[in-house]
């Protein structure tokens, strides 16, 4: 990934993109007008934040990103499997659909989830012109949810998943993310003698990589192509939120993605 900083905000973008194409960005906490735990660009609308500060920031990051507002498509993120394909934004006055997978084929569109820890996974299929977002937690990871979005974006738009560029973005470590025996043992049920490529025991507790299961769910889909950030949240707290590491008093980041519009590049 590099880092980019513009307009006062710092953003991190993947380098196996072609931004001929597609345009994509991982905002940090720099840059917006939130305060306290929240400082400073909070996305997220249900933490606590004041919701003003919250708008103001959302309007922050659309004009850096160079796409209107009124362009956005995003839902309700429950750690579910279920997929949405939108050819339209989502209007203010509609409720967001649960969710924790969207994608799109229209370039006035900007796709947008919230993450504080969590594996953000952007999707590009370059030659059937379709990006997608989706959001993995330990539940959705355990679902799959790589693999799901995958096929079912493969299957909605008759896409071949070996032409997709993937790339999975700024979340939880493995060094980082302990999990208790309850959820090792989901994974062990699921994932059978799998899950033990990714659940690793020391002498503090059970760890998960998060990272690594998720690429490995993206391979089984059929994806070649995967970038991988390598960037902590809880490791690089000035840059980014992380639920685990600040004990839930924190706000959101967001990653952003849409179709370049035409005759923007060249």
């Amino acid at each position: 990934m590099f880092r980019q900083e513009s307009g006062g905000l710092v953003s991190y973008h993947f380098e196996s993109f072609d931004d001929s194409l597609v345009n994509h960005a991982f905002y940090t906490r720099l840059g917006g007008v939130s305060e306290g735990h929240f400082s400073q660009l909070n996305l997220g609308g249900t933490n606590g934040d004041n919701p003003e500060h919250v708008h103001a920031n959302h309007l922050l990051l659309f004009e850096n990103f160079g796409m209107p507002f009124e362009s956005r498509f995003d839902v309700w993120q429950v750690h579910g499997d279920t997929i949405h394909f939108t050819n339209s934004p989502r209007p203010e006055t509609q409720k967001h659909q649960p969710g924790d997978g969207i994608f799109t084929q229209n370039p006035d569109v900007t796709l947008i989830m919230r993450f504080a820890d969590c594996v953000p996974i952007m999707i590009h299929d370059p030659v059937k012109k379709v990006v997608g977002l989706v959001h993995a937690g330990w539940q959705g990871t355990l679902l799959e949810i790589g693999l799901v979005a995958v096929e079912a974006a493969a299957k909605e738009y008759g896409g071949d998943p070996s032409d997709f560029r993937v790339g999975i973005g700024p979340s939880i470590c493995a060094h980082c993310y302990q999990i208790g025996t309850e959820v090792r043992a989901q994974f062990f049920k699921k994932w059978g003698i799998e899950a033990a490529n990714f659940v690793s025991e020391t002498p503090n507790g059970y760890f998960l990589d998060l990272w690594a299961a998720n690429e490995w769910s993206l391979h089984k889909a059929g994806v070649k192509n995967i970038e991988q950030s390598h960037i902590c949240t809880a490791e690089h707290l000035h840059e980014w939120y992380s639920y685990r590491k600040e004990k839930g008093l924190t706000g959101r980041f967001a990653a952003a993605i849409s179709l370049t519009p035409k005759g923007k590049h060249g």
